[in-house]
């Protein structure tokens, strides 16, 4: 079959001749192809997003409870020991591109009554799918997204538990009030996935009235939760989430189920959004530059310019599974 604007034959008997009077239908839609939509965005920003115009983010954190104080009769001597219990953790800002280059001969081209859609158009709308592609990849720590320069990742403030986040010592041992899953990490299931091993980290980060509103895994990992309630006939729906159009999920307890393609192979994320914020800065949040033509080409080039950063404020609120051999 021919691609492009040759005619086919079959349909068409008379091809040399189509082919010198005859042109293709365009219809005047851009087809993607190729990007993948990530529920982790949505879940993240829901709340609304953080802007901001400083050097860096610093938010206080309380470590400790005060050991001062209890139980006193009469005259007994009261403890005023003085106690240093707040930290601070700070957030660098991380930038990211995506270049914009279209060669002026092609813009020339696609001028007149034979422009079907607008090439600028659908190289910018082309370009702010591939940077929200790279955002996507970064938040999971996704190559090659995964540099020392990309932003603080969900794996880094979630999974790791060998490293410093935000500035904040957590290696094994220390801070445990920085430590996922209320302090004790994630979880290594090295099996099948299992009700009871959800009920378990779901439970670790459950405290009062505070508990995961998302759980977020592979497709692997969404199947096999399916595949866990059939036999209970457990088909809950959120209507948020039905709202926004995220129709096929489902909800444990009282947090909502997604699959996004972006999450490692064979884990699962338990997330209190509430203590998650996107940050951006405020001069430069998704900015466009002017298109410019260097002196010795004949480009148009421009580009998106982010500025921003993704802050788990209370890692202890938040932990995973990982090595779940059916996810």
């Amino acid at each position: 079959m021919a691609v492009g604007v040759s005619v086919s034959q079959p349909p068409v008997t008379l091809i040399n001749t189509a082919n010198a009077i005859s042109q293709k239908y365009f219809r005047p839609v851009l087809i993607d192809g190729w990007a993948k939509p990530s529920p982790t965005w949505w879940r993240l920003s829901r709340l609304g997003i953080k802007l901001d115009g400083h050097s860096a983010i610093v938010v206080p954190v309380s470590t400790a409870e005060e050991t001062t104080g209890g139980a006193y009769w009469g005259a007994n001597l009261l403890d005023t020991a003085v106690t240093d219990l707040m930290q601070p953790a700070e957030w660098q800002w991380k930038h990211y591109y995506q270049s914009i280059v279209i060669p002026y001969t092609d813009v020339l081209f696609n001028g007149g009554t034979g422009q079907v859609l607008d090439i600028v158009k659908v190289k910018e709308e082309t370009a702010m799918a591939s940077l929200l592609q790279k955002l996507s990849r970064a938040v999971y720590h996704a190559a090659p997204q995964n540099t020392t320069i990309d932003l603080d990742d969900l794996v880094a403030a979630i999974v790791t538990m060998t490293n410093t986040y935000a500035g904040i010592d957590r290696q094994i041992g220390a801070n445990s009030f920085w430590i996922s899953g209320g302090g004790a990490g994630p979880t290594t299931l090295g099996a099948n996935l299992s009700l009871a091993a959800m009920q378990t980290e779901y439970g670790k980060v459950t405290f009062g009235n505070e508990e995961p509103d998302t759980i977020l895994t592979t497709q692997a990992g969404f199947n096999a939760f399916h595949n866990l309630l059939i036999g209970n006939i457990r088909y809950t729906r959120d209507e948020e989430t039905t709202r926004m159009g995220f129709k096929r999920h489902l909800v444990f307890n009282n947090a909502v189920m997604l699959h996004d393609q972006f999450v490692p192979a064979q884990q699962m994320y338990f997330l209190n959004t509430k203590y998650i914020c996107v940050y951006f800065l405020d001069r430069d949040y998704f900015t466009i530059d002017p298109f410019i033509k260097p002196s010795n080409q004949r480009v148009l080039v421009s580009g998106i310019f982010v500025t921003m950063n993704i802050l788990v404020k209370n890692p202890r609120m938040q932990s995973a599974i990982i090595s779940i051999s059916n996810a």
